[in-house]
């Protein structure tokens, strides 16, 4: 599903944010990636949803070089990829129920088709009964799991949740967590959760990959270690 071989970044301005990393994710995982700011999380991500092409190595999902894509083809490949952000990003003035559509709309679904997946989408995140509310109307868990459920509207292939627990307390916080884990099993969605909250990731174990300084210092799972680079 996702393979990074012998993959750096080093940016215009001379910073070096990923040395020679190499990753295997298969389909249908749940990975957390770990590491403080700075460690590479976003530039990992970046390179996977093709905001940025790798200075050396291959990127690939789902069979596809994504490096290797031309610019007019990448809208068409970030179909494969749902991503979810800290901070919600709803379309303020749509319902719940068209910004979940709005994601299916631009990939121009029939209505019909885009009116039943809504509904199914809203009932997975536990929200049908909020689908003429706005945004404004949510408390912070509600948007989050309305985001979570436009991202994968379309059925991607890889979820990528960037610290989508960092606005919430401990008990949202969990509540998402969970219906990541649902999302993971139901929808059989690859799910790469970027976290630095410890707590999170003890909370339910995972496969955890730790990211120091651009390098992965250690790829464990339940909490005991695979391998330690």
């Amino acid at each position: 599903m996702l393979n990074l071989q012998n993959v750096s970044k080093t940016y215009k301005n001379g910073v070096n944010a990923l040395h020679d990393i190499n990753l295997k994710i298969e389909q249908g995982e749940f990975v957390y990636i770990i590491g403080a700011t700075g460690s590479g999380k976003s530039t990992l991500i970046k390179l996977i949803d093709g905001e940025e092409i790798p200075t050396s190595g291959t990127v690939e999902v789902a069979g596809i070089n994504v490096g290797k894509l031309k610019h007019k083809k990448v809208p068409k490949y970030r179909r494969n990829i749902g991503v979810v952000f800290q901070d919600y990003r709803l379309l303020p003035a749509k319902t719940v129920f068209e910004n979940v559509a709005f994601a299916l709309e631009v990939i121009n679904l029939p209505t019909l088709e885009i009116r039943r997946r809504v509904r199914e989408v809203l009932e997975l995140v536990g929200l049908e009964d909020k689908a003429n509310s706005f945004p404004h109307e949510l408390s912070g868990g509600q948007q989050q799991r309305v985001a979570i459920a436009r991202a994968i509207a379309n059925r991607p292939k890889i979820l990528i949740a960037d610290e989508p627990t960092g606005n919430l307390d401990p008990d949202t916080a969990k509540g998402i967590l969970e219906l990541l884990g649902i999302i993971n099993q139901e929808e059989k969605t690859t799910v790469m959760m970027v976290t630095h909250d410890r707590n999170i990731v003890d909370a339910i174990r995972h496969r955890t990959i730790k990211l120091e300084n651009g390098f992965i210092v250690a790829d464990f799972v339940e909490g005991g270690y695979e391998h330690h680079v």
